[in-house]
């Protein structure tokens, strides 16, 4: 390098002193001057350039490493969006499993349903042909054949109950309304339709069922498929209480209000439900507009 800048301070000088004049090596001198700050801009040019070319390289290796970095995390996040959709799968299939599932106990529960209602509408049926036939009333109009023919103390206890409308009491003491009276959508399942004859009290396990009012046991209902059903006689209005587990009365008891008559039945879910219907000679009717608050 010392060798290269001698013999090139040598070639400036010779080149100087091979001039003719004076002022042919003034103007020597002056391109030199001009050709050495020329060469001074350009090396300041050039160290300026790869200055930035290495900035940009630091740059560009930062973006590089934040892109790798960023694609990393994308492939974990799909990694994880991969399992969520595994997960989201199995948790699908195990819920379509359920809902078969719960469609086939709702269907079930509606079958035994309308078993309870078919085997009450024949009872209270039998029980209106009974007292029109005890009575000696001819059933030979529609209105006579469905409707109790009472005795004085029947119409007044039929009247007493009538007063009472609004006001009766609950046949637990602690409960809330699942299933309300009349046709509905399912409360688990929008797909089904119930045509509830009453309506399901969800209460505690081992809950007293007690009676709204005074009356008589007129039939215990003992079935096949389902829990039992009592059925009490107030005038020529029944209140039904079905899905017992323990009976405390039998048919033709007398019974007071509150009077315990059993025990509502815990299903293998944990579910405690009451179904209470009231009937007006032989037509169900809305518990709610009977019940206190209901």
């Amino acid at each position: 390098m010392n060798s290269y800048k001698n013999k090139s301070s040598q070639s400036r000088v010779m080149f100087l002193l091979s001039s003719n004049n004076f002022r042919q090596a003034y103007k020597r001198l002056q391109y030199m001057n001009q050709y050495s700050k020329y060469q001074k801009q350009q090396g300041e040019n050039i160290k300026e350039k790869a200055l930035k070319l290495q900035n940009l390289n630091l740059e560009l290796g930062k973006q590089k490493a934040a892109k790798d970095k960023l694609i990393a995390e994308n492939r974990e996040v799909q990694k994880a969006l991969e399992e969520d959709m595994k997960q989201h799968e199995s948790i699908m299939a195990s819920i379509k499993k359920d809902l078969n599932k719960y469609a086939a106990q709702i269907k079930e529960k509606q079958q035994e349903a309308r078993e309870v209602d078919r085997e009450i509408d024949r009872i209270i049926k039998e029980a209106i042909a009974n007292s029109n036939k005890k009575a000696g009333t001819k059933t030979t109009t529609t209105k006579a054949s469905s409707t109790f023919a009472l005795t004085p103390e029947a119409k007044l206890l039929a009247a007493d109950f009538l007063s009472n409308k609004g006001k009766l009491v609950w046949p637990v003491e602690k409960g809330l309304v699942k299933v309300k009276y009349g046709v509905q959508r399912h409360p688990t399942d929008a797909s089904l339709t119930i045509n509830s004859s009453g309506v399901r009290i969800a209460t505690e396990q081992n809950a007293i069922v007690r009676s709204v009012f005074k009356g008589e046991v007129l039939k215990i209902i003992i079935q096949k498929r389902g829990n039992p059903t009592v059925l009490i006689k107030h005038g020529n209005y029944i209140s039904a209480y079905h899905n017992l587990k323990k009976i405390s009365v039998k048919t033709g008891d007398k019974i007071v209000t509150k009077q315990e008559i059993g025990e509502v039945f815990t299903n293998s879910e944990g579910e405690t439900l009451l179904w209470f219907s009231l009937y007006k000679n032989d037509a169900s009717v809305d518990p709610a507009e009977w019940i206190y608050k209901m």
